[in-house]
């Protein structure tokens, strides 16, 4: 018996929607993309499709972002030291208090964008590293305690972000990070632009959002869970002291879904769908994302578009989908999450799924807010031994000759790009 799980993973989220550009829009939200992918990243999923979350920070990711956008963007220092030996506490000394946090994102299986890569590397290299120790804010703890920061340390964390801008621009950090972003952007782009081609040709498209998994990855229990929560935390652990002298290291388990494996099944599930007529016949695209877990390796994530004008059963559909992929694609090693079936629970705020007409702008935004995560990821983190690999999965745009298929256009103005995207 084939297995359908519940996906609990990416869901509702609103991005702000606007009539910006899609890259201004994409530099606006990305703390939502970025809590995702730590969520993604880091969570243990259990059989029943339950997702045990794992305690690290989400935030640590987007707040060090944040502040290698002070380091770049401006002239602010953590700390004021006067000639007195007073030191005036400023606003970046709380990221110079989370420093040794941000360090211990560093995961030596990924590759994060230059700026984050480059913190990583400097702050390995400066002696503040060696001081996480310190009490970076002082402050009143009581009537009889004042706590002032020490001015040697003031002055060594105001050297540290000294010291990155001068580095910086010595290896032209803004280039390198404009052209990391530039694929994602494209990505983006190129999304948007194949969303409003398959509204344009169709009047109706009916939406099948599947997360495609593992066997060997599922978690029985809660107390399987805290187990590999523990060992991933002392993995990570080992990782950090390694990275911190200068070592690479990486520790992989049996039950990971390596890259090969995963492009394997997404080749054949491809090459397949232009066959199975009792599934794809009306399929017209897709779009999608290989993603990463620290805990179990590979898995991805892909939302089917078929005509909405010939097939309405989207939860019908998902099942079958799932069947197919743990019978005839992976012989029983995977099973398959239906966000679908989800979704006619009632378990989703905002529904992006399901039959989507020309005209719903609203759910088109909700579909909007789900799939440009795909793109969106890209400018955060990449897997490194990926090399040249598409994580970014989507259909072609064929170009439009004859007749345009599906019902006529009857009905008030047409949606503009940015009202039919969501953007």
């Amino acid at each position: 018996m084939y297995q359908t799980k519940l996906y609990d993973g990416k869901n509702d989220q609103q991005d702000r929607h606007d009539r910006k550009s899609h890259a201004e829009a994409h530099d606006e939200d990305m703390e939502h993309a970025t809590a995702t992918l730590s969520a993604v990243t880091n969570q243990i999923r259990g059989t029943d499709g339950k997702a045990y979350k794992i305690p690290i920070n989400a935030a640590h990711l987007h707040s060090l972002i944040t502040f290698m956008k002070k380091v770049l963007d401006s002239d602010a220092l953590p700390y004021k030291v006067r000639s007195s030996g007073r030191v005036d506490v400023r606003s970046v000394a709380y990221d110079i208090k989370r420093l040794a946090a941000y360090a211990r994102l560093c995961d030596p299986s990924l590759s994060y964008s230059p700026d984050l890569e480059f913190f990583f590397e400097q702050y390995r290299k400066h002696e503040i590293s060696q001081y996480s120790h310190v009490d970076w804010i002082g402050g009143d703890f009581g009537e009889d305690d004042r706590r002032d920061v020490d001015p040697r340390f003031a002055e060594m964390a105001n050297d540290f972000v000294l010291a990155l801008r001068e580095e910086a621009r010595r290896v032209k950090i803004r280039k390198r990070i404009s052209d990391w972003k530039s694929n994602g952007k494209n990505n983006l782009n190129y999304l948007v632009t194949y969303l409003n081609y398959l509204f344009d040709r169709f009047a109706r498209i009916m939406v099948v959002d599947m997360v495609f998994e593992y066997h060997k990855t599922a978690c029985a229990s809660i107390e399987e869970a805290i187990e590999r929560r523990d060992a991933m935390q002392g993995r990570s652990e080992r990782e950090h002291e390694a990275f911190m002298n200068g070592v690479v290291h990486h520790e992989e388990i049996p039950r990971w879904v390596s890259l090969a494996e995963l492009q394997e099944d997404w080749w054949h599930l491809k090459q397949n769908m232009k066959g199975k007529r009792s599934i794809f016949k009306h399929l017209v695209g897709y779009v999608g994302r290989i993603e990463y877990s620290r805990d179990a390796g590979h898995h991805f994530h892909v939302c089917f578009f078929f005509d909405g004008s010939k097939v309405q059963d989207d939860v019908g559909y998902s099942l079958k989908i799932a069947k197919y992929w743990q019978e005839d694609i992976t012989k029983g090693r995977g099973y398959a999450f239906s966000c679908n079936l989800k979704a006619a629970q009632g378990k989703y705020k905002n529904v992006g799924v399901g039959l989507i007409d020309h005209y719903d702008t609203e759910k088109r935004k909700h579909l909007w807010t789900a799939v440009s995560y795909f793109a969106k990821v890209t400018q955060l983190v990449r897997i490194k031994h990926a090399g040249k690999s598409q994580m970014f999965l989507h259909g072609k745009m064929k170009e439009l000759t004859g007749q345009k298929r599906g019902r006529p256009r009857t009905r008030g103005v047409e949606p503009t790009a940015s009202d039919s995207s969501g953007i």
